[in-house]
């Protein structure tokens, strides 16, 4: 209101200096404002905060949030700032994200019936997991339990080689040597999938354990409006 009240004073007195200086010779702009055709004032405030006003914004000043004032110094209209590019896109991001989760929060309400019903569909999903994590972990100590066996054939087989045809001591049978190589990248890739296995694991319980809160918010029923407790009347004053 007082930012209303403030464009008022502006247009009154551009229009007052307006009307003292073609008092002695009226010109078609007085004539329009007589006759309630005068083009309406825009107001806004520039970069230092200053108001102005005028009744044609320049170009510079269009992207600010403006005013409109009729002539009788009421404002009709308040135009909003344009948005930045910055800003349409955080705000588009933020519509993203808001439909996103009303989609979610529509799929939660009819795909369970009860948080029991939840709770058994992350059983299912962790009892599908860890099958697959025991199989992961079994290949896994598998594949180290054979790169050991063939590092230690590998480091006895030097010295029991003749003297003659003894091989260097950085020099290993290379069928062996591929098999070295072969169960080492198995262990690794293993390994990579036990690890992977365990976060799949965790992301589910957290996951689970999310739509499950956010479920019971959804089917809380809605608090009750409080009843209004009528003020007590006063006591009757003594009688005299």
């Amino acid at each position: 209101m007082a930012w209303h009240r403030r464009c008022r004073l502006a247009f009154g007195r551009a229009l007052a200096l307006l009307a003292l200086s073609l008092a002695a010779a009226p010109s078609p702009v007085l004539a329009q404002a007589a006759t309630g055709n005068a083009k309406k004032l825009q107001c806004w405030t520039d970069d230092p905060g200053q108001r102005a006003c005028g009744d044609a914004v320049p170009p510079g000043e269009a992207r600010r949030q403006r005013a409109i004032i009729d002539q009788r110094g009421v404002v009709k209209k308040v135009l909003p700032a344009q948005k930045s590019a910055a800003e349409i896109e955080a705000q588009l991001k933020a519509q993203h994200a808001r439909e996103q989760a009303e989609a979610y929060d529509r799929y939660l309400l009819q795909a369970y019936q009860s948080v029991d019903e939840i709770g058994r569909a992350r059983d299912e999903r962790i009892a599908a997991i860890d099958a697959r994590l025991r199989i992961a972990e079994k290949s896994l100590a598998d594949a180290s339990a054979t790169l050991n066996e063939l590092r230690q054939r590998a480091a006895t087989a030097a010295p029991a080689a003749p003297a003659a045809t003894k091989p260097a001591a950085d020099e290993i049978d290379p069928k062996l040597a591929d098999k070295i190589a072969t169960f080492t990248a198995s262990r690794a890739s293993q390994a990579e999938a036990v690890t992977r296995l365990r976060h799949e694991r965790e992301r589910i319980q957290s996951d689970f354990a999310r739509d499950i809160n956010r479920y019971r918010e959804l089917r809380a029923p809605a608090p009750a409006a409080a009843a209004s407790t009528p003020p007590a009347a006063p006591a009757p004053s003594p009688a005299p």
